[in-house]
Formats: structure tokens, sequence, C-alpha cells
């Protein structure tokens, strides 16, 4: 064998052995990170539903517009509000526990504290360990523990997960009437149809809409009017929706541009 022959075989056999060593690394890496909660494919989930003890169920719908809030309330949902649910569905698991190993009715697995549904994909989640505080979950059957940096979506108020536009996203707005009084006037279709709240809350005691010296009535193309009436409160103001009874919070810069002459202060 020529010497020129005999170096190209030895330096292919070094970049085949080099080439093995390298995939056994990465898959000796790749089994030693944390496997997902599940194989959801959470991109092709069209409804979510969360149901816990002592909480208001929520369910959610993903249409053409986005993604529906249809319980409790009939609206627009907040997109990333829902993908951070659906996002528990890969959340990285510390340790998974063989069949029998722990008794689910004792961990709040069996009925579920929190029951996340995904379609048909049913995650039960249940107490948090002492030690490590990470809740134990429920999967086909199977015992999981995770560290708990979800619970707080899954804990939240509806509210919260409302889409923040005044206007429906999905709808063309034809029209904004303002009404203070006897008087009457046209608002900027354009502003209200951006404007955004800081926040939706539920009603609140003490805050009475028939006080409210401003009316505002946003008419869509289809047919829909939304009423609200503004409120100022210190540097917010408040939008309360009629149907269903609503608080939109407003910031000063928002206010400006859907009402430039501010509300009145008087009804």
């Amino acid at each position: 064998m020529r010497r020129r022959t005999r170096q190209l075989l030895v330096a292919a056999t070094a970049a085949v052995a080099l080439a093995a060593a390298v995939f056994l690394q990465i898959r000796h890496e790749r089994a030693g990170l944390p496997q997902p909660l599940t194989r959801i494919d959470t991109a092709s989930v069209t409804t979510v539903g969360v149901r816990c003890r002592g909480c208001v169920t929520r369910r959610f719908e993903k249409t053409a517009a986005g993604w529906q809030m249809r319980e409790p309330y009939a609206l627009p949902a907040d997109d990333a509000a829902v993908e951070g649910l659906l996002a528990i569905a890969a959340i990285p698991v510390r340790t998974w526990y063989a069949d029998g190993a722990l008794d689910p009715s004792r961990l709040g697995l069996d009925p579920p504290l929190i029951e996340l549904q995904l379609d048909a994909h049913r995650i039960a989640i249940g107490t948090t360990d002492a030690i490590d505080s990470d809740r134990y979950l429920g999967v086909d059957g199977r015992i999981a523990r995770a560290p708990d940096r979800f619970s707080p979506r899954l804990l939240t108020v509806p509210e919260a997960e409302l889409d923040r536009h005044l206007a429906p996203r999905a709808s063309v707005l034809s029209a904004v009437e303002l009404i203070a009084g006897t008087e009457h006037r046209d608002g900027d279709v354009e502003a209200w149809r951006q404007a955004q709240a800081l926040r939706v809350d539920a009603p609140q005691a003490g805050i009475d809409a028939s006080t409210a010296p401003m009316q505002v009535l946003l008419h869509t193309a289809d047919g829909e009017t939304i009423v609200y009436r503004l409120l100022r409160r210190g540097d917010t103001y408040l939008a309360l929706r009629d149907a269903p009874a609503l608080i939109y919070v407003l910031d000063a810069a928002t206010m400006a541009a859907v009402l430039p002459d501010g509300v009145p202060t008087t009804p």
C-alpha cells in the first residue's frame, strides 16, 4: 500500500471515530436534559380549559380571529395569556415516578386541585413538594414533579386573560358616539380602534356607572354596539363596559388620544 493511500485511510478512520464520539456525546447530553411534560403539538390545539377548586372555570377557543374566551366571558382573549397556558404542556420535568410509587389522592391529583384541558389531553396539577416546592402533575396515568413556575398562569383571574382593546379586534369599527348630557358628537374611530387598557378588572363595589359624566358608543360594521361609561380616578380613567360588566383601566396618554378634551367632570 502506498504511503499516501495509507495516510488517507488513517485520516478517514480518525474522522469517522471523531464523528462517532461527537454523536455519542450529543446523545449523552440530550439524555441528561429534563424531559418535557408532554409531547403535545400545542400549535394544533384549538380548545383550552382551566378548572380549579374554588376558582372560576375558564374556557378558550381558537378561531380565525385569534383566541376567544368562551367562559366566563364571551369576549376576545389575550393571545399571550392563552399561549402561556399552552406552554405548560412542555415544562421540563424534574422527576418521573414509577406506576404505583405514589398515591395520587394524597398529592391533590385525584381529584386534581387544578385541571388543564388541551383538546382531549388532560393535565392534572396537584400539591407542591414540601422540600423543593415543585408541583406534582398527572399526565396519562403517570405522576411527575416539576419546578413550579407556571401556577400563576393557572390561578389568574379571567379578566387578566381578556384582550385589552376597547373595540373588538376582529370587527370593523364604523362609528363612535360621545354623549355627555345633551351633547352628542362623533369620536375618532381610528383612535378608539387602537385604544388598549392597562388592565381589565371585574366590577368593584363603590364604582357607580350611573354617575359617569360621559357615555361612549362603539358601533361596528356588523351591527354590534359596545357601550362604555367614562370616569376619572386620580391619574387613571375607567371605561366601564355595560355588557358584560367590566372595568377597563386607561392611562392619561390613551385617554388623550381618544378624548383630547378630557372627560367632563359632571354628568
